[in-house]
Order: structure tokens, then C-alpha cells, then sequence
């Protein structure tokens, strides 16, 4: 059982997106990059790895071996990146497309995750009928500002007049 990430749009329905390491980001790299239309993170891998084979071969063409191993380590960190944050650019693509993320499942497969998302959704608008779509995304930044700071328009509670006070300062 893997988690997914499941994302709704209006128009073009459900995706579902598997958390974790990608094992395909990680041996092909920069063509996931490009398959995935990841056109921006598939041209800094070609880049990078273009970059790292030709230090790799100056180093070995100059005899730096530090450069050589540098380089290779480069070219060994590349594919790691992509694995480690290949999952995070589908999602980000994917909100910056329109998607809202509606639940995060557990499931065997992304279809059962898209139809165990769409059950819920289901039973959702059943129980409401008022609601129509995916429930919005939380705010909690914005939501609980005003009260930690006591900062709200209409607060009840007037800032203490010892607050501006400072008693360690000498006069």
C-alpha cells in the first residue's frame, strides 16, 4: 500500500500522485522530467548532467583527478534529486494548473485512490448537499493570526498598557 496525493479540477476531474521516491525520476531522470512535461526541472538535469560528463572528461584530460571525482559525485547527486523531489514537481505542476489537493489516501493503485477520493466526495455531498466540489484547503496561517497575536479588527481585549513599558532601560 503506497499514499497518494489525490488532486481534483473541475474541468479535467481527478489525478493521483504517489508520495515518496520515484524509481523511475531516479533512472531516467531528466526524460521523467520531460515526459511528465517538467520542461524547466528536465533542461537543468540535461544541463547539469552535460556539465558533470564534461568536468568529468577535463578532469581526466588535465590529470585533476579532484575535479574527476568531484564531477562524478555531481553526476551521482543529479539522479538522487530527481528521485528524492520528482513526486513534490508533479504536485506543484499540478497546482499551478488548477488542482486543488482534496485527500491524501492509502491505497494499492492511483485508480483505486481517484475512486476511493470520489467515494468520499460522494458520501460528502450526500450528507451536505450545499457543497458541490472538493472541500477548499486549510488556511491556517491566515486563521489563526488574529488570535495569536491579538491583532484582530474587532478583538474585545485591549493590549496590556505594560507592553510598550521598558523597565530594563535606565532613564
Amino acid at each position: 500500500m503506497q499514499v497518494f496525493r489525490v488532486y481534483h479540477h473541475k474541468i479535467k476531474g481527478y489525478q493521483a500522485v504517489p508520495m515518496g521516491f520515484s524509481i523511475s525520476a531516479f533512472i531516467t531522470s531528466f526524460l521523467w522530467a520531460a515526459s511528465n512535461s517538467l520542461w524547466g526541472k528536465a533542461f537543468l538535469l540535461f544541463f547539469g548532467f552535460a556539465l558533470m560528463g564534461g568536468a568529468i572528461a577535463a578532469g581526466v584530460l588535465l590529470h585533476f583527478p579532484m575535479l574527476s571525482l568531484s564531477a562524478l559525485a555531481g553526476f551521482a547527486i543529479l539522479p538522487l534529486w530527481a528521485g528524492m523531489q520528482g513526486q513534490q514537481w508533479i504536485c506543484d505542476k499540478l497546482t499551478n494548473q488548477g488542482y486543488s489537493l482534496t485527500k491524501r489516501i492509502t491505497a494499492a493503485n492511483a485508480n483505486n485512490a481517484i475512486a476511493a477520493a470520489k467515494r468520499d466526495e460522494n458520501k460528502g455531498s450526500d450528507n451536505s448537499q450545499a457543497s458541490s466540489g472538493p472541500r477548499p484547503a486549510a488556511t491556517f496561517g491566515k486563521d489563526f493570526r488574529d488570535i495569536r497575536d491579538n491583532a484582530a479588527a474587532n478583538s474585545n481585549q485591549p493590549p496590556p498598557q505594560e507592553f510598550n513599558a521598558k523597565p530594563w532601560k535606565r532613564r
